[in-house]
């Protein structure tokens, strides 16, 4: 059933039984809140004992046989027809908001404009909204650790995923943790919830890349942690992605593994590299014909990717029988998709067959003593155990075709440039047959090439 009130002078509908909050969050009017409760029709939270924790969703209500405005909270009145609601035009409730949010900056401890997380923390968001800006109180640092007691000793029994990193100091209490329904596998969702950035996602390719937060950039796109495809959203600088995020309202948003991906971020390879210093074309080229005219058929190992682009496996399977090479490799990488996905052109290992080779164990082979040099279609190696034994194993000893610069990509005789996902538009069919769009998220580069292009350029 559809109940049909008045927020601010104009008329809305919403679902009977959904909260003011619940209901103009669903048709995105924003009410200032710091706690979970618009969450709840996502079944990720229990309401507990209708506590008001924030209670920084006040609004004025006037139900329809009533005279005059009364105070509510906007998580805690349900909608009813002919009902009037006063949010961001009445100057009380102005008034309220903002003294309640000078109270809590007072007993915050970081100073919002040295914090990193300032560019995804709701607290400052509704901070600039109403042009607050205060030091916090320094005789409230001692009260402020014994309040968030709880928490930590709440958070320590989550069982989080070791890249998650906490920072309590962004803390303000607003009870997110306690009421968090922990659910396997998606323990790294609370860094979405938390309204202030306690819970940091730490990528080590991030690390390098110290960007100004203030040019973040955000953007819908998906994940391809798997085959399900998940619609996220990045915060991004450059090549930088410094936040992955599920959308609002996913019932239990962004899985722990797709949460961590590192290689997202992609700190650019640009030119071809030559035993880890960069190097020209022209030059890159003539040492590639060296190497290549000069490697034993029999020791030498060509290592395949099932998470390029059909056209990329298609030319790395065209190069490899070129040259006469019978010994391949192909990991079949867990972020692999489907045949039907991604551009049209994504594929699962398992849908193309690289002419009539049959693929061995895949670590026996890349572990044999009498393989000396290797041929390799970038992200082949994928875990950072197994990039880094190798290229201590065979360091100088193989050519790489990498989207990304790497420890693999560094220890190689060669590194060339190739291509990757985040920097073309076009679309994917997901699971439940449905057609949709994919938006570039990363600048294209007009250096890095499909390998198919390259390889033509290395032969003319």
């Amino acid at each position: 059933m559809i109940v049909k009130f008045n927020v601010d002078g104009n008329t809305v509908s919403a679902q009977k039984g959904y909260t003011i909050l619940q209901a103009l969050s669903y048709i995105n009017i924003d009410i200032p809140h710091l706690c979970s409760y618009n969450k709840n029709n996502t079944n990720t939270f229990e309401k507990k004992n209708s506590i008001l924790r924030c209670k920084l969703c006040l609004v004025k209500v006037k139900k329809k046989n009533e005279n005059s405005y009364s105070y509510r909270y906007a998580c805690n009145e349900i909608v009813e027809n002919g009902m009037s609601v006063l949010n961001d035009k009445d100057e009380d409730i102005i008034k309220y908001r903002t003294s309640l949010l000078k109270a809590i900056l007072y007993m915050h401890k970081p100073i919002c404009e040295s914090c990193g997380a300032d560019y995804i923390c709701k607290l400052k968001k509704y901070l600039d909204i109403y042009h607050i800006s205060i030091e916090a109180s320094e005789n409230a640092f001692n009260e402020y650790d014994f309040n968030i007691k709880e928490i930590k000793d709440y958070v320590s029994k989550m069982n989080l995923p070791n890249y998650i990193k906490l920072n309590f100091e962004r803390c303000i209490n607003c009870g997110i943790c306690i009421d968090y329904k922990v659910v396997d596998g998606y323990n790294s969702m609370i860094t979405d919830l938390c309204p202030t950035h306690v819970f940091d996602v730490e990528r080590s390719i991030d690390n390098k890349n110290r960007d100004d937060i203030s040019t973040v950039k955000t953007i819908s796109s998906f994940c391809i942690g798997c085959n399900h495809l998940c619609e996220v959203d990045y915060s991004y600088i450059s090549h930088s992605i410094k936040d992955i995020s599920s959308p609002n309202g996913k019932k239990y948003g962004l899985c722990d593994y797709g949460r961590k991906m590192d290689y997202y971020s992609n700190n650019v390879l640009e030119t071809p590299f030559f035993n880890g210093m960069q190097c020209e074309f022209d030059r890159a080229k003539g040492l590639y014909h060296e190497f290549i005219n000069n490697i034993d058929l029999d020791c030498t190992l060509a290592i395949g990717s099932s998470m390029y682009p059909i056209e990329d496996i298609k030319a790395f399977d065209d190069f490899v029988n070129c040259i006469g090479l019978s010994n391949l490799a192909v990991k079949k990488n867990r972020m692999a998709t489907n045949s039907g996905v991604i551009r049209n052109n994504y594929t699962n290992i398992n849908d193309y067959s690289i002419k009539d080779l049959k693929y061995s164990i895949f670590y026996d082979n890349i572990n044999d003593e009498k393989f000396k040099k290797f041929i390799i279609l970038g992200d082949a190696l994928d875990d950072n155990d197994d990039i880094i034994n190798f290229s201590k194993r065979n360091k100088g000893n193989y050519i790489v075709f990498s989207p990304n610069f790497s420890v693999l990509a560094y220890n190689a005789y060669l590194s060339f440039p190739i291509s990757y996902i985040g920097e073309f538009d076009g679309h994917y069919i997901d699971r439940h047959g449905k057609v949709k769009e994919i938006v570039a998220f990363l600048d294209k580069n007009k250096n890095r090439l499909n390998l198919r292009d390259l390889l033509k350029y290395l032969y003319l």
